[in-house]
């Protein structure tokens, strides 16, 4: 990749104001793909992809910190190997997605993105990541926004599968905290997410003599 390249791959996109704001953002993300393709395509090194994934996950632009939970989400299906080599780094800027305490959206891509990688990795290794994503998640199955809360319940679900013999005892003890929240959204507004909590239910037949 030559330094024009580089200079226009980490520049951000000039896009019009005058386009509405859905719109931009969508051009946005679709370059962004692109971006990210390209660097594989090139094989820049990793570790310079994961520092700047690591910098614009730390920046004080929300929007920034969006697109790098949304380019680790490319990574995770672009390169799933170089995921699991890396998992560690990549299930750390995650997490610090997850906890993003202003922007919603930060939160949500965050969300989705884990459920990407933790089906990648098959849930291995999360070590004491185990704990922060299931402390989170546990709290946003309650949240107002339906596709947040839908993505909770989708990264809970996993989150049930993968707890194992390790996490198990304390898995358990997040699901009688949320034992009324298990059930209330058994009657869920958003239908989607009332039949997740069934599924939920199902699954973990194990788990609901808690309930």
């Amino acid at each position: 990749m030559d330094q024009r390249q580089r200079r226009i791959l980490g520049q951000p996109l000039s896009i019009p104001t005058s386009q509405p704001k859905q719109k931009r953002t969508s051009m946005i993300s679709f370059f962004s793909k692109v971006s990210w393709k390209l660097r594989f395509q090139k094989r820049e090194p990793l570790k310079n992809v994961f520092f700047i994934l690591a910098e614009r996950a730390r920046d004080p632009s929300a929007k920034k910190r969006h697109m790098a939970m949304r380019n680790l989400g490319t990574m995770a299906y672009e390169a799933p190997d170089k995921v699991r080599k890396y998992k560690k780094i990549v299930l750390d800027l995650l997490v610090y997605g997850l906890y993003d305490p202003v922007n919603l959206e930060v939160i949500h891509e965050s969300m989705k993105t884990l459920t990407v990688v933790l089906g990648k990795i098959q849930g291995k290794g999360l070590g004491s990541f185990f704990i922060d994503i299931t402390l989170q998640t546990r709290t946003l199955l309650d949240d107002e926004n339906d596709s947040l809360r839908y993505s909770a319940f989708v990264l809970f679900g996993q989150l049930a599968a993968f707890a194992g013999r390790k996490w198990k005892k304390f898995f358990t003890s997040q699901v009688k905290q949320t034992r009324d929240s298990l059930l209330i959204h058994l009657q869920d507004r958003n239908p989607q997410v009332a039949k997740l909590d069934l599924k939920w239910h199902s699954e973990n037949e194990e788990l609901n003599f808690l309930l």
